[in-house]
């Protein structure tokens, strides 16, 4: 049964006015932000965005001349890290959608349109980096095997699903349009989640025609960089009242 709260100031008219609860609750003073769920998101952002800068760290690309024998004792080699590696990008990618899909709801935009393109945004992106962690496990697992075809292919594969994660729905905007209409985070976060969404949405296309990857990859830090930033300020920032 559902607890039912009154407004003294109404019982005089006789109207019982129902006070709304959850994770934004509205006070005399204004909205409440609700720990338990704020800190929750905050550890989820906080988390994820260490183990995908991780996995950047110990899971490097080879180098580009290498020959296909070379290629191959280079997996060997770094068996250990890219398994590792592969394992921080798939954790972190699912922490780092849910710490989004979380903003979305302490932000009450769960069933608005936002709040969907959020969810469809997040599980796109999800989808592709447990993809390209699927290609990775596959690389290192012949390089080992001495399956040489096989390791190959998935390095070509994880070549074309990278360009994939900018061509996915840019997780930043529609989070960007949620904080706008919300008080969750300082104005400033919408902002600049709106900027680098729309920049890492252009150069999406742009780098399917010219070598932007070292451009992409200073943004993509960037990008990481706003995730822990937000789950930060989420976890510090007084109660808004």
């Amino acid at each position: 049964m559902k607890q039912v709260t009154y407004d003294s100031s109404n019982l005089v008219s006789g109207r019982a006015v129902r006070q709304p609860r959850g994770p934004l609750a509205t006070s005399h003073a204004g909205p409440v932000l609700d720990r338990a769920p704020a800190v929750f998101t905050a550890v989820c952002g906080v988390v994820g965005t260490l183990c995908l800068i991780g996995s950047f760290r110990i899971n490097p690309s080879p180098p580009a001349d290498l020959s296909t024998a070379q290629l191959v004792d280079w997996a060997v080699q770094h068996h250990t890290t890219i398994v590792l590696g592969g394992w921080l990008q798939g954790i972190g990618s699912l922490l780092t959608v849910l710490f989004a899909l979380a903003l979305v709801h302490l932000a009450g935009a769960t069933h608005r349109f936002t709040g969907w393109a959020t969810l469809l945004a997040g599980g796109a992106i999800l989808l592709v980096s447990l993809v390209e962690v699927t290609f990775y496990l596959a690389a290192a697992q012949a390089a080992v095997a001495g399956d040489v075809a096989t390791g190959v292919i998935a390095n070509a594969l994880i070549n074309a699903v990278q360009h994939v994660f900018l061509i996915a729905p840019a997780l930043l905007m529609p989070v960007g349009v949620v904080l706008l209409g919300s008080r969750v985070l300082p104005r400033g976060f919408a902002y600049s989640a709106l900027v680098f969404g729309a920049v890492l949405q252009v150069l999406g296309l742009v780098g399917l025609f010219g070598v932007l990857q070292p451009v992409i990859d200073v943004l993509l830090i960037v990008q990481g960089v706003w995730f822990l930033a937000a789950a930060c300020t989420l976890l510090v920032r007084p109660i808004p009242g």
